[in-house]
């Protein structure tokens, strides 16, 4: 039986989705400011979910954010620790910021 947590969970868990993909879209065409946002929104929604961490430090990257970025990929890592990805993110950004 759903409790009306588990719904509200799974609302927030398919707008994040939602949100993801859009922003995955303004990525490919490389609108980097509206994936931001679109990733922003994911994470409000699920803000334990280390992919929308490191899709934002990505776009964050492609406009030269990286102060943003290392600290998105930061989050990323701290959320799974297993995810290569993360620690492509962190340095790359690193290595942006002469921060080795």
């Amino acid at each position: 039986v759903a409790t009306m947590t588990d719904t509200m969970d799974n609302t927030d868990k398919s707008l994040a989705e939602q949100k993801k993909e859009l922003g995955n879209k303004a990525f490919a065409s490389k609108n980097y400011e509206e994936a931001i946002a679109l990733y922003t929104e994911a994470i409000k929604c699920e803000p334990n979910n280390h992919v929308y961490f490191s899709n934002r430090a990505a776009s964050y990257g492609s406009i030269s954010k990286w102060d943003s970025s290392a600290s998105d990929a930061k989050k990323c890592i701290e959320l799974d620790p297993t995810f290569v990805k993360g620690y492509y993110r962190l340095a790359t950004a690193q290595i942006e910021l002469n921060d080795l």
